[in-house]
């Protein structure tokens, strides 16, 4: 049994040494074979800052589903008409990497997750711009998946199985896992018997329904999207867990941002639901509203940061 799932992992991941400025100190899960030449293309790093004047927006891998990425255009078009600059956009692997660009300044804004947005704001080099309202709700909570013909009920039941985390900075793809198994006196390294990054929410689905791996654990919002729009790998799959709820994933500008930009920037998001436009792009995006950020809803990523100094 184990020999014939080593031989359906190797069919169907590639591990790869990304060149990037921070190594995965996991091994990688590929799944670049099984996507189409448009996925490949929207995986590639990008830093080009050669248009004058523009403003730099920056996008880890993780941010949105393959199916809605694209969509992300029709808001960063909105941008540019609304604040007469262009766009440059910029694609980067890891939250790690989009946080150490807002630290130097080398974007002014981005899409990241909750952790990344913890750790910029206690150091002090991003500024919250705002966050979504989906189902009504501007918190959201971390799933732990499995296929649904699994044998797994629980989280105890995947001890001594294969794990998928998202990223080292991703609250919902790896934190709250750490902090579920805190609380049952468990470590990932007593835990699992071997665990990956995948570097992407939906990558993480697609390893758990191909059989890459036993579970992961995912953004619930992601994953609430994908059965949405009926993911075919989604649909393979069932919850097993849920973590605590907290505050959803900010939009967030550098701390080296023009003051004015900010402002505009912001004044943009947040009224985006009062515009007949700006009402279409939230609907391509599933998002009700972007709204300003209640920072008490981070407390529970604040509470468990402690957990990321014990592990890699």
């Amino acid at each position: 049994m184990i020999i014939i799932k080593k031989f359906v992992f190797i069919l169907i991941s590639i591990f790869l040494l990304i060149a990037c400025d921070t190594k995965p100190e996991q091994p990688y899960i590929s799944l670049l074979e099984t996507m189409d030449s448009m996925d490949v293309e929207t995986k590639q790093t990008t830093e080009s800052t050669d248009v004058i004047d523009s403003i730099r927006v920056a996008f880890a891998s993780v941010v949105s589903p393959e199916e809605t990425k694209y969509k992300y255009d029709l808001l960063l078009n909105y941008l540019e008409d609304n604040l007469g600059k262009p766009i440059t956009r910029i694609q980067k692997q890891t939250y790690e990497e989009v946080n150490e660009l807002l630290k130097d300044g080398k974007v002014d804004l981005a899409f990241i997750c909750s952790l990344s947005y913890v750790i910029g704001t206690s150091e002090g080099y991003m500024e919250d711009i705002a966050t979504t309202i989906i189902g009504g709700k501007d918190v959201y909570q971390s799933y732990v998946i499995t296929h649904k013909n699994s044998e797994y009920e629980t989280l105890e039941d995947l001890k001594g199985k294969t794990f998928a985390f998202v990223d080292s900075y991703s609250y919902t793809g790896r934190l709250a896992l750490l902090e579920m198994l805190d609380k049952r006196n468990y470590t990932k390294e007593g835990f699992f018997e071997e665990t990956f990054y995948t570097y992407s929410h939906d990558y993480s689905v697609k390893a758990v329904a191909r059989g890459a791996v036993d579970a992961a654990t995912v953004d619930g919002i992601t994953f609430d999207m994908l059965i949405e729009i009926e993911n075919e790998d989604a649909m393979q799959l069932r919850i097993i867990e849920k973590g605590p709820w907290a505050g959803s994933p900010p939009v967030v500008v550098s701390h080296k941002i023009d003051p004015h930009l900010k402002t505009e920037i912001q004044k943009i998001f947040l009224q985006l639901k009062d515009d007949p436009v700006g009402q279409n792009i939230l609907r391509e995006l599933l998002i009700e509203a972007y709204v300003p950020i209640n920072r008490e809803n981070y407390q529970p990523i604040r509470d468990a940061l402690h957990l990321m100094e014990d592990s890699s």
